[in-house]
């Protein structure tokens, strides 16, 4: 193990609006880490939360600065200004941390490979009590199956225990992957707990807004490609009931044709590649074939919630940009 007086500042950066029911336990996780706690700082960036975010932010010891903007891009950015350490881990209030060493053994990869960019986990972690839809993201590693069949998701599923995915594998340690990315096939790395040193986040266009994707295609383009992918979970509180997922999904995708304009990472995927994925989502037969697959490593029925989602996720999303182009015409 690191001496401690060897191991980097870490500040953690939070957004939080009106997370008062799960931003004590993402909270208490980074309190339960091995790492140094006087050399972990936490600062919640509350966008005008009218619950008890801010008190339980202050309770846990946490530096609370303001956003006010309502954008958690924004939040994002507002916080690395005001981050002093040497590495910043950025994190979600619906995030948490499973185990006590996460943080040592990012930060440890990290060190041990300075041509990395940054660490995350490479699976969502799962818990059998858990709600159905909630075990669904994280036992097929998605927020959203559109990553999952354009090749974009960067997180494993739970039957998957090498890397398999975009990227081309350097090396497979005990407890981590070391994965180099091309800007055309970079998946979404950066979300749900991504650690990442002062230096090169600094050296992004992270203002006035922080897109991680887009923080990460920056640096790949300019030859920063490798990244550790940790052999760990992180806990992502994403949702309760199929309903709201499609309706965190559409949220999603709205937000994205909304900040299109600003934004310049794309999922770079040819005609054929979306046309195949639509009719593999549509016709719910590949999507039916990995629920079996699933069921038959980790019993659960909450793999076959992914034929409904494939099948409805597609017509949803289709009516939405429908109803952004009309919009978008009428305009002009």
């Amino acid at each position: 193990m690191e001496n401690k007086r060897e191991l980097p500042r870490i500040t953690c950066i939070i957004p939080a609006y009106n997370e008062e029911k799960r931003l004590g336990k993402c909270l208490e996780s980074l309190k339960k880490q091995s790492y140094p706690q006087e050399i972990l700082e936490i600062i919640v960036v509350d966008d005008d939360s009218r619950d008890r975010t801010v008190q339980i932010a202050e309770s846990f010891g946490a530096r609370v600065v303001r956003n006010g903007e309502h954008n958690i891009e924004r939040g994002k950015s507002i916080g690395v200004q005001h981050a002093s350490g040497a590495f910043t881990l950025l994190l979600d209030a619906d995030n948490s941390l499973p185990e006590t060493d996460w943080l040592l053994n990012a930060v440890t990869a990290l060190l041990d490979n300075p041509e990395a960019v940054g660490a995350q986990a490479a699976w969502f972690n799962y818990s059998r009590d858990d709600y159905l839809a909630n075990r669904y993201c994280a036992l097929f590693g998605i927020n959203d199956p559109f990553a999952f069949f354009l090749k974009k998701r960067d997180k494993l599923t739970w039957y998957e225990k090498e890397w398999v995915i975009e990227g081309t594998l350097l090396a497979s340690r005990e407890k981590y992957f070391l994965v180099k990315f091309d800007a055309k096939h970079l998946p979404t790395v950066g979300s749900q707990g991504f650690l990442i040193s002062r230096e090169l986040l600094f050296s992004t266009n992270y203002k006035p807004y922080l897109f991680h994707m887009d923080m990460n295609l920056e640096l790949v383009k300019r030859g920063k490609d490798v990244f550790v992918i940790m052999r760990e979970s992180i806990t992502h509180d994403h949702c309760r009931t199929l309903g709201e997922l499609l309706k965190k999904i559409s949220r999603n995708f709205n937000l994205f044709l909304l900040q299109k304009e600003m934004r310049s990472y794309r999922w770079e995927t040819s005609v054929p590649e979306r046309v195949f994925a639509l009719i593999s989502m549509l016709t719910v037969v590949r999507p039916t074939v990995e629920s079996i697959r699933g069921y038959l490593y980790l019993r659960d029925p909450a793999w076959f919630l992914h034929p409904v989602i494939c099948f409805f996720v597609p017509m949803m999303v289709g009516y939405l940009y429908t109803k952004w182009l009309f919009a978008k015409l009428l305009r002009r």
